[in-house]
């Protein structure tokens, strides 16, 4: 890895203040980084609800953080699902969020959690098939952010979803993945919107990875998987709905970016899921 990347990876994004007017007309003092955005499951929500081709949607946990690549980073994809993982696990208090820094962890931090565990034996195979990753560029995927979260003792379930002789790849998946966020609906909910409080799915095909944050069934029977791609960033037209509550005139167009269908997804013939299985420490004292 060139001194360049490591100081800029170690550095993490670019932190900057600004002040806005709240939906209340209140002036709030706003922290953004650079490649991180916050607040943006209740936008999705919201495009869902105005777009008339969704018959039914459902949400992650709007504490869930869109973390993109920076400026000439390469691909570091699988860290940066790692990091909107560890958002969730962090905001919402979750067993394990005191294994991570305030800020942070930077993809440098990430390297160093991922060899500790390997040291600790889970899926150490890893660095046999690697060599190691501590300050290089080498790829990593679903066994690697399964050993990261099971040597912090955070309960997780990852599998592979292979096609078959009598199904698809991509249906398997659309299945998994509703079944995932209707389990935490009650079956008489016909809601056209539901947001959970469920943590996102890491999801991996051949050559990349992305955060599940949602799946939405169309009028037209389709089916699609709602996204956090850290390939994107976050457009400046949905910045601009943060927090507001403006209509969009094409809620559609807005939404294309976080939609992945079939016509994407049929090209692969196996995925991997990785499922945090945990829940508050104050919810399970209650």
């Amino acid at each position: 890895m060139p001194s360049w990347l490591k100081k800029m990876l170690g550095k993490g994004g670019n932190i900057s203040k600004q002040t806005q007017i709240t939906s209340d007309g209140k002036l709030t003092r706003r922290k953004t980084v650079e490649n991180e955005t916050d607040h943006l499951i209740p936008v999705l929500a919201r495009l869902c609800e105005q777009d008339n081709s969704v018959q039914r949607a459902f949400l992650c946990s709007p504490k869930v953080r869109h973390i993109c690549k920076m400026r000439r980073e390469g691909g570091f994809c699988g860290y940066r699902n790692i990091q909107m993982m560890v958002s969730w696990v962090k905001k919402s208090g979750s067993f394990g969020h005191e294994h991570f820094p305030k800020e942070g962890p930077t993809i440098l931090e990430l390297q160093d959690m991922i060899e500790s565990a390997w040291d600790m034996g889970f899926n150490s195979s890893g660095r046999v098939e690697t060599g190691g990753i501590k300050d290089t560029r080498k790829f990593i995927g679903t066994p690697e952010a399964q050993a990261l979260f099971m040597s912090l003792g955070i309960p997780c379930e990852a599998r592979s979803l292979p096609e078959r002789s009598d199904v698809r790849a991509c249906d398997a998946l659309y299945i998994d993945v509703a079944d995932y966020f209707r389990s935490a609906c009650p079956p008489e909910d016909e809601t056209k919107v539901i947001q959970t409080d469920l943590p996102p799915i890491y999801f991996q095909h051949q050559g990349h990875s992305m955060t599940i944050v949602g799946f939405e069934i169309r009028d037209n029977g389709s089916a699609n998987l709602l996204v956090f791609d850290p390939m994107f960033k976050t457009s400046p037209a949905m910045e601009r709905l943060i927090g507001a509550f403006v209509k969009p005139s094409d809620p559609t167009r807005l939404l294309k970016a976080y939609r992945r269908g079939t016509p994407y997804l049929q090209k692969y013939k196996i995925f991997e899921l990785l499922k945090l299985c945990i829940t508050s420490p104050k919810q399970d004292a209650t």
